[in-house]
């Protein structure tokens, strides 16, 4: 017998079914018996076959992520090789720049597909970890600033209060909400548009807070009639100025279910030729944040700066840090604050200025200040700019360092700490590509050109690479090899003869002392979660995802090497 109570009741006599039909009587519940043996087989067989074919849909796709991912990493890699060298014609270069952006392109529309499938099939995970907050959101900013530039389009961030920096979360997937929404408000915004980001992390008590994030535009909008039909998959307004726009129809529904899948709440409102506003509301458990360097107490700085919003938050985490601040609005007031400074015998540990000041020059009057205060205080820039474009001119003005909007308190203690007593600019400078001369690695690929783009790429860090066509052949030569010979060992999963899984488990089993400590790296077209905690059951350190971020590359290598060396 089966069914529920919401649900009919079918009895199973031999090869029959029958459907038990419950008729309540005054003392007794009969039940009369109705034969649908062939309408149960039917809907059985019905049912049986829509999950085969949803199953093999989902493999399909599957099979197809790691067949296209292959190519596209041999083009990416190719296109990165071509980019690097030097004296190519300028109508090459931007060839090449503009294959590279259509890869990224196609790379986004085929995670699209994957997701939904995953998502209609339940398989969707989500792999929450403590993550800080600020580094989250830049880097959502680097991607979706750019994005509005070059669209002609303001943008405008917003910053409530952040009850917590430290969350619980998966930033993958809450990356990829945020991003939709915000590339979606860009592509349906003409130029000279604006678009704008609201972001807080609100108390909810019980240690959980609520991540409140708004997307506005005043883009072509959405017909009420439409926003019926907005979450539906490939499913995209019919008219125009939409046609025009390369899409899916499946960022919003994805989405949606991603929200969902994280216990959070979407909301939209749009008008035609107005606009549309997405607002997200996520809750999500608290992390511990630090408690700030005891060093800043008693410090006392100046800060330079117009806008009253941005300065006004400045002050507030300046306090909450323990340190007192004199504010100046123009290049007058600066002056005015130096100069009692100087005649009251007070010194300031810390100038902060904004890029822009009004009444001067940013660069002349930091100069200017520089001379006056002397070499030993810190000079440090409040921008969202990019850094490396500005760098040259602010630190010829006197600027030591930076710390990019939005600020945050951790960020800002963190700049201050590092600058104390007069820090030194290195500790600003942006990282340089990792240098892995000296380490000899093992590269198990059985794609003869992409062993040609990884040996080129990896080989001009430094590194030595033999090769390996298969998991069975890295086994070989590694058992045949001396201890120590390997630093680390890049491994291929889908290969013939023995996938990487299996050479993995294999290696991790051999009785040498570096078989249980050398690290094995996935390099590998197979990109989902579970792909990834498959590799790591199976003995390997990391799992790096084709087409190949090559900086990622070598920086994983690096990191999991560092200390090898003899």
């Amino acid at each position: 017998m089966e069914g529920s109570p919401e649900a009919p009741v079918f009895l199973h006599v031999g090869e029959e079914v029958y459907n038990l039909l419950p008729v309540p009587g005054d003392r007794a519940v009969c039940c009369l018996f109705q034969q649908v043996t062939v309408y149960y087989n039917r809907t059985r067989d019905t049912l049986d076959q829509a999950i085969m074919a949803s199953q093999a849909k989902t493999t399909f796709l599957s099979e197809m992520s790691h067949d296209i991912r292959t190519p596209m990493g041999a083009i990416v890699g190719l296109t990165d090789i071509a980019l690097a060298q030097e004296g190519a014609p300028t109508k090459v270069s931007e060839c090449l720049e503009k294959i590279k952006v259509a890869s990224g392109h196609m790379m986004s529309l085929l995670n699209e597909v994957l997701d939904m499938s995953r998502i209609e099939s339940g398989r969707v995970q989500i792999q929450a970890e403590p993550t800080n907050i600020a580094d989250l959101l830049h880097e959502i900013l680097i991607v979706a600033k750019p994005q509005a530039a070059s669209g002609g389009l303001q943008f405008v961030l917003d910053m409530g209060r952040i009850a917590c920096e430290n969350l619980t979360l998966d930033a993958v997937r809450l990356k990829q909400v945020c991003l939709n929404l915000l590339s979606n408000a860009v592509k349906y915004t003409p130029k000279g548009g604006r678009v704008e980001l609201s972001f807080a992390v609100l108390p909810a008590g019980d240690n959980t807070v609520t991540m409140h994030v708004q997307v506005k535009d005043n883009g072509i909008g959405m017909s009420r009639e439409f926003l019926m039909k907005l979450f539906t998959p490939f499913e995209r307004e019919e008219k125009s100025s939409v046609h025009r726009i390369q899409g899916t129809g499946l960022g919003m529904t994805i989405t949606k279910n991603l929200v969902e899948l994280m216990g959070g709440q979407i909301q939209v409102e749009s008008e035609t030729d107005k606009g549309s506003c997405f607002t997200l509301d996520i809750p999500f458990p608290a992390g511990s944040d630090p408690e700030p360097d005891s060093s800043l107490k008693g410090c006392r700085a100046l800060l330079l700066d117009s806008d009253e919003r941005q300065a006004g938050l400045t002050l507030a985490l300046l306090e909450e840090l323990g340190l007192s601040c004199d504010r100046a609005s123009s290049a007058d007031d600066a002056v005015m604050l130096v100069n009692d400074s100087g005649i009251m015998g007070t010194e300031y540990q810390f100038l902060l200025t904004a890029d822009k000041l009004q009444g001067a020059e940013i660069t002349i009057l930091l100069s200017e200040l520089r001379g006056r205060l002397g070499p030993q205080l810190p000079i440090l820039l409040l921008t969202a700019s990019d850094w490396s474009q500005i760098e040259y001119v602010f630190t010829r003005s006197g600027v030591d360092g930076f710390i990019p909007l939005p600020l945050f308190k951790s960020k800002l203690a963190q700049s201050l700490a590092a600058h104390l007593g007069g820090g030194s600019r290195q500790a600003i400078a942006e990282p340089a590509r990792c240098d892995l001369s000296g380490l000899r690695l093992l590269l198990a690929e059985d794609n003869e050109l992409n062993r040609e783009i990884a040996g080129e790429l990896i080989g001009d860090a430094g590194a030595e690479i033999d090769f390996a066509e298969d998991g069975q052949q890295a086994v070989d030569m590694f058992t045949e090899s001396l201890p120590g010979t390997y630093d680390a060992i890049l491994m291929d999963v889908q290969m013939p003869v023995m996938n990487g899984l299996e050479a993995t488990a294999r290696l991790r089993s051999l009785q040498r002392p570096d078989a249980k400590t050398v690290p094995i790296i996935a390099m590998t077209a197979n990109a989902f979660v579970e792909d990834v905690k498959k590799s790591l059951e199976a003995g390997m350190n990391a799992h790096l995802s084709k087409p190949l971020d090559i900086d990622k590359v070598l920086s994983t290598i690096d990191g999991l090497t560092r200390g090898r060396q003899t």
